[in-house]
């Protein structure tokens, strides 16, 4: 339980480590055999291909479903504001009509005199 290291080395044991443990390793043959790269099989030769063959894909798919989905949101909102601005007027010059208790003969006559 004290500062005190427990461990020992021997007295000498570095001054030769390197030597001893040169002599400890097995001999090895300097020139090792001699590899031939392996040549590439067509798959790995068409790969980038095929890479750049599914991005085209997905980005053309990307881009079609985009203009489509846009050009449907403008025809949709076209439909809206259509709707919304032909449903008020109507409902307005029914409720004025209503009001004045004209008939379809009041306003025939009404436009007539102008």
């Amino acid at each position: 339980m004290g500062t005190e290291n427990p461990f020992r080395v021997p007295e000498g044991y570095f001054d030769n480590f390197a030597e001893r443990f040169m002599a400890q390793l097995p001999e090895q043959p300097v020139a090792g055999p001699v590899l031939k790269p392996s040549t590439p099989t067509l798959y790995r030769r068409l790969r980038p291909l095929l890479y750049a063959a599914a991005f085209l894909l997905v980005a053309v798919l990307s881009v079609t479903v985009y203009l489509n989905r846009s050009a449907s949101d403008e025809q949709e909102q076209l439909a809206v504001a259509t709707t919304e601005t032909q449903l008020p007027a109507d409902n307005y010059f029914e409720e004025a009509t209503e009001y004045a208790m004209l008939d379809n003969y009041d306003i025939y006559m009404c436009l007539a005199s102008e």
